[in-house]
Parts: C-alpha cells; structure tokens; sequence
C-alpha cells in the first residue's frame, strides 16, 4: 500500500506540472514502475538548468533499470525449470508454495513478473523444505579443505606464538577483455584492473607485466588497489588488457581473550571512521536498533557482542548468489527483507550490526585462491588491545567440536586470499569519467570509452593463480 500511494502521488504531481525529484524517480525505479520512470528521467534531462549531479544521477538511474533487466531475465516457467535441473520432481505446487515464502526471488515491472536469473538454485538455500530436496552430495570439500588448513594455522600459533602463519606466495594473471564490436575501431579504452593491496597480511608485492606495458598504479594508501591501462579498442576483435603480479600472503590467528578486550576508544580519530553510519549501506534504522539490541542483549563485553553477531549473521541470513550490488539500494536491508544474502552483502550486514553496537568495523576483499578460485568479501573489526581482526562470516562458524576451531573465523582468517580493497565504496585511480559498474566492491575491474561506462555484459574477465614455492626458512623467498 505504501508504494501505491507514493505512485499515485507522484502521477498527480506530474499531472500537476511538477518535476519528480531524484529520490521519486529511483523509488520508481527500485518499485518496478519504469515506464514512469524512463518518461521523468527524459522530462528532467530536457531541462536546460539541471546541475551535473542531478543529470549523472539521472543517468545512473536510466542504466541502473537495464542492470535489473540482466539480472531478472527469467519468466517463471524458467525458474521453476532451473529449480527441476535441480531436483526433477519438484511439482508446480511445491514451487508456488516456496514463492509465496518468498524463497523465489522475483520483481514486477510493470505489471509482468520477472524473476532473478539464478532464483531457481537459490531456493534451496533459501527454504528449509527446499534444502532437503536436493540430491547434491552433503559433503563439502571445499570446507573439509579450509577445516584442515585452519588446524595447521592454529597449530603453528601453538608453536610459534605468532599471530601471523604459513606464508604462501602467488602469482596472478588477471584478464579483462573488451568483447568484440563494443567500441568503435581505434576509440581508445580505458581500463582498471584490481592489484594485491599492500596491507595487513599482504606484502612483497611486484607487478611483473602488464599489455599494455603502459600502466598507472594507484597510490599504495588507496583502499582500493588498481592497475590503469588504455589501449585503443580492436573494433570487430576483442581488445583485452592484462596484468600479472606476485605477492605474498599470511594467515592470521591468535586466540582472543574476552578478559582483556576493552571497548574502542571513543576518541581515537583512526576509529572514527569506522563507527558510525555510512549512507547508503551503513544505516542504524530502527530496524537494525532493534536487531541490534535483541541479538546483544545485556551483553557489554565487545568480543562476546560479536560472537552474537557473527552466529546470527551467519545463521540466519542464508548464503546465495546475489543480484549485482549497483541495483539494491542498500545492502543490509535487502539482507535483512529477504534472510539471504552472498559474502558481501552478509559482510555489510554485520558490519552494519557491529558498529550499531560500538565496535569498530570495516570491509576487506578480493579473491579465493585455493582450493576456490572466486570473488569474496569479509571484513574486519577492531578489538582493543588486539586492534584489527579480520571475520569472515560467510565461512562463519566452522563444524567441530573445539572452540578455537570453532570460532576461527572472528578474529582469525587464512592466507588463500589475494585481497584488493580495504574499504568499499573506494574511487578508482585515475578517475574515471563515468559511474561505475560495481558501486560497492572492485574486484572483476572497470572499464570506459568515451561514449561512456562498459558494463559486465560488454567484457570478460578471467582470474589465473599459481603458487610459488616457498623458501625453506618458512618465509618467501624475496620479491
């Protein structure tokens, strides 16, 4: 009812000879009405007066309903099909049933429903009921992998007493091709692709090579780490820029006391940053007040407060594969509406709980490099006197019965990663003319021309890694 009222009002106000603002405009947008939306984004870029701001915002708005339309691509015999590819005997009723549970994800655009292009296999994350269905085997390898690589990273602690484990140096060749007949023939082409970031448990970086050879790095304090390269477009032929580079990463575990964790110095500028909101994707609503307060309770311990986080993150909003973050708003409500959510967007929302609480939180991402090569997102959070700890609430709780096992991944994360941005929503170096594909995260890259943003669908991407060995003092042999 809500959102019929803010339609209606919004026609009467168009009828009326009034502008619809920005906000009125993506609200139509976020509600399906793009018939309305496309006639008032035309209406204001008419206008001779409208500030560039306004205009690019416009503009976002008008690529952002053709982002939507990749994503929701499906009609529901589609769906219910990729659901039976899954499990055959799924009747129609079932499906219909688990839709209306709103395990389907789904949106109406003007009147017809679309649904997601992956809501099919989703909803055996999703519903329960679902979830017993499939026929995929239970076990996980992947998991059994990463349960094993943790037992030797809290063994080496053991031994060791340092926080830092088991090095492992990598080399990663990473592709970003512009398809064919994109760009015009000679039209120059720009392109970011994503670097190790030189922090935390990163180092001994060297990019090796780069096509072209020509490259701009972006500053080693950046949260985001990119390499910039152009080249002119090969027209009928793909135009592909590469790079390759070497770094060496570390596990991180050390066992965290709640005796001696103290709340974050309010005062402390370098936390600042890290607390409080952070529109759009970090915003204490009363929703996430009252969340906040129920998961926490009477505790006042931060570590303990996060342990109640992280397990409820992790258990109640389901993994799955997500729509492309530029057309959600804001990432922990749409967690938080649907109970489900991929690593980053069940990243923000804990991020988002943490800081409601008072401690300190910020994101971390990247890539997997074994035995999972692809994209992920986690975060850290600020523990004092132990400072910042990295959590992966994706992994989230691990299955044994030891608690160091356990509760590894607050506080402890391994060095399968090749991690790119310290913080989200980060500007790319040099900036880039148009807005971008990925708003939150940079991972896959970003490319342009000059007649404008080149989208996912315009370009592939393709992550290479290898490891290299290792000296046999236990450290990497030098970069």
């Amino acid at each position: 009812m809500k959102y019929l009222i803010v339609y209606v009002t919004l026609i009467l106000l168009a009828a009326a000879g009034r502008a619809a603002t920005v906000g009125e405009i993506t609200q139509l947008v976020t509600d399906g009405h793009w018939r309305q939306a496309r006639q008032d984004i035309a209406a204001e870029l008419a206008q001779t007066n409208l500030d560039f701001t306004a205009r690019q915002a416009l503009l976002f708005q008008q690529d952002r309903m053709t982002r939507m339309a990749l994503d929701f691509d499906l009609t529901r015999a589609q769906a219910l099909a990729q659901a039976r590819a899954v499990v055959p005997a799924i009747t129609d009723q079932q499906f219909a049933a688990w839709e209306q549970a709103g395990a389907v994800e789904s949106m109406d655009v003007d009147g017809t429903r679309w649904y997601y292009d992956g809501a099919g296999k989703n909803v055996f994350r999703i519903n329960p009921e679902a979830g017993k269905l499939r026929t995929l085997a239970n076990r996980d390898d992947a998991a059994l992998y990463r349960l094993n690589d943790l037992k030797s990273i809290i063994a080496d602690f053991d031994k060791t007493g340092r926080p830092l484990h088991l090095p492992h140096r990598w080399r990663v060749t990473y592709s970003l091709t512009v398809k064919s007949n994109m760009v015009p023939a000679g039209e120059t082409i720009r392109a970011w692709l994503p670097l190790p970031h030189a922090a935390n448990r990163q180092r001994n970086i060297r990019i090796v090579s780069t096509d072209p050879s020509q490259h701009v790095p972006s500053a080693p304090n950046a949260g985001l780490a990119s390499v910039y390269l152009e080249k002119p477009s090969a027209g009928p032929q793909p135009t592909p820029f590469t790079v390759v580079c070497e770094m060496t990463t570390e596990a991180y575990y050390q066992p965290i006391d709640p005796a001696r964790v103290q709340p974050a110095d309010a005062n402390d500028a370098t936390l600042a940053p890290f607390i409080g909101e952070a529109p759009p994707q970090i915003v204490f609503s009363d929703q996430i007040k009252k969340l906040t307060q129920d998961i926490v309770g009477d505790e006042t311990n931060p570590y303990l407060k996060a342990r109640r986080l992280f397990a409820w993150v992790y258990k109640n909003i389901r993994w799955t594969t997500a729509r492309e973050y530029s057309t959600i708003e804001s990432l922990p409500p749409y967690a938080l509406t649907g109970g489900h959510g991929d690593c980053g967007i069940k990243s923000m929302t804990l991020m988002t709980l943490c800081r409601c609480s008072g401690i300190p939180a910020r994101w971390e991402s990247g890539w997997t490099t074994d035995p999972v090569k692809d994209m992920h997102d986690w975060c850290e959070i600020y523990l004092a006197p132990y400072g910042w700890v990295p959590v992966d609430v994706t992994y989230g709780l691990v299955d044994s019965a030891d608690e160091h096992e356990k509760w590894f991944y607050l506080g402890g994360i391994d060095a399968l990663r090749y991690f790119v941005n310290t913080d989200y929503n980060q500007p790319v170096y040099p900036a880039k003319m148009f807005y971008r594909s990925e708003i939150v995260d940079f991972q896959r890259g970003e490319a342009e021309w000059r007649g404008g943003n080149l989208y996912f669908n315009q370009w592939n991407f393709n992550f290479k890694v290898e490891e290299l060995p290792i000296a046999h003092s236990g450290r990497p042999n030098s970069a």
